[in-house]
């Protein structure tokens, strides 16, 4: 073999696919949904390196090819499976002692699975809630959950995603057992080790029900809720994500349980009503902001005008490069559609009513809302409802509702026009275990 065969040959090993140009190669290897991206990663130490870098999915994002992933903490199904059923498929979303429980012996006879059966579901009931995350692809309309590996995720906790490490992390909330709130934390790598979460330093305070945003491009900041005793907190911190560190904020104004977190011109942290100990459930009509800049809070007059009703997870945060405005939206039900928009400076708070195949059933449905695409020509968001209905409707002129095969709550996705204003709602289909009404959920775009 001469000389320049063997330098050829070279090449070709060291390309990222042998015969084609990088460039080429790149463009193939981009193309390749998240789902498959860990065999790529076995295939070579070049690949491995390659898919394993921010650089890979930031080409992604670049040519269009990344996809959309709706984070959501859901409770797991309490129904244990058939025991005549031995497809992995049902058995794998139930929780892990719920599985245990029903395991059978195939000669049993019918009586005693009967039997059996019934005595599961009893346990099963008397099994603590457990939650689960839920990934809901909206590129391509697919969903999966995740089990932690750390122990049970806590009730309520915060699902938050920080889109420049592509980190998941789940912050704060009750403990399952002991209904008490935890301070604790845990990450999972989207990028690297995608099954595997890692518990890291924990809050200063336990708490739940509190506000939280993704502050910067590696920061998460945190505050108000309350504490073991249902005292309302009025303390707040901040977690850098690469360093693994928190450290404590000055305190807000006022006393805010759940309260709802908002960061707008990226790095103001508004926390939206909330209550105080002696007022519960008496939501505020104002807002405090901690300008990371300044170290210090402000507040903010008329933000939320519902004192019945929390804000907490019903508003999407949108940004208007058109209008030079950072807008939050407020997705309500239909005691609460009222028109109008609370202006200040160039932040501005729209209410988007619910349109009635969603509200349908109950008069203030609640909702759980998460953006997933903000450009200056279309808005896209995803809402998923807990009105208990499947979010159909027999109307013509609501047709793309109608699901007959989706279980429990609906779930949607509104566009809306930059341009005009218009919004269009469609209908996302539920398999059956993921219905569960989400206590948290966030965005990645992989």
């Amino acid at each position: 073999m001469g000389k320049t065969e063997k330098k050829q040959q070279q090449q070709e090993v060291q390309n990222l696919i042998p015969g084609l140009p990088d460039e080429i190669a790149m463009e193939c290897l981009i193309r390749v949904p998240y789902k498959f991206h860990n065999d790529l990663k076995s295939v070579c130490q070049r690949w491995l390196n390659l898919i394993s870098s921010h650089s890979f999915y930031r080409e992604r994002i670049r040519s269009g090819k990344a996809e959309h992933l709706v984070c959501q903490v859901q409770p797991l199904p309490l129904s244990p499976p058939n025991p005549k059923d031995s497809s992995s498929a049902t058995t794998h979303l139930v929780s892990d002692s719920a599985a245990r429980i029903t395991s059978t012996k195939k000669d049993q006879q019918q009586d005693d699975d009967d039997h059996e059966l019934h005595q599961q579901r009893q346990e099963v009931h008397r099994t603590p809630l457990q939650y689960g995350l839920t990934i809901f692809n909206a590129s391509n309309g697919t969903w999966e959950r995740i089990r932690p590996h750390v122990g049970r995720i806590p009730m309520f906790c915060q699902c938050v995603a920080v889109p420049a490490s592509r980190k998941l992390l789940l912050i704060g909330g009750w403990d399952p057992i002991t209904l008490e709130p935890v301070p604790d934390v845990y990450v999972l790598d989207m990028v690297n080790n995608s099954s595997r979460w890692r518990r890291v330093k924990p809050m200063s305070v336990a708490r739940s029900f509190f506000a939280c945003a993704v502050v910067g491009a590696s920061t998460v900041c945190v505050a108000g809720g309350h504490d073991g005793q249902k005292n309302a907190l009025k303390s707040a911190e901040v977690y850098d994500v690469e360093a693994d560190e928190w450290r404590m904020l000055p305190e807000m104004d006022e006393e805010r349980d759940e309260c709802q977190g908002v960061c707008l011109e990226g790095d103001r942290f508004f926390v939206v009503s909330g209550y105080g100990t002696e007022s519960q459930g008496r939501f505020k009509p104002d807002a405090e902001c901690y300008d990371s800049k300044t170290g210090s809070w402000s507040k903010f007059d008329h933000v939320w005008p519902f004192p019945s009703l929390s804000p907490r997870g019903s508003t999407a945060t949108i940004t208007s490069n058109r209008l030079q405005q950072h807008q939050w939206l407020w997705f309500l039900g239909k005691e609460q559609q009222q028109n109008g928009e609370v202006v200040k400076g160039k932040i501005v708070s729209s209410i988007v009513p619910l349109p009635k195949s969603v509200t349908e059933g109950s008069s203030s449905p609640c909702v759980s809302v998460t953006t997933l695409h903000n450009s200056q020509q279309q808005q896209k968001v995803f809402v998923m409802t807990g009105n208990g209905g499947r979010g159909c409707s027999s109307s013509s002129a609501l047709s793309s509702f109608i699901c007959n095969e989706c279980e429990g709550e609906g779930a949607f996705i509104m566009e809306r026009d930059v341009s005009n204003g218009n919004v269009k709602w469609d209908h996302v289909h539920l398999p059956v275990g993921f219905s569960g009404f989400p206590c948290s959920a966030s965005f990645l775009l992989i």
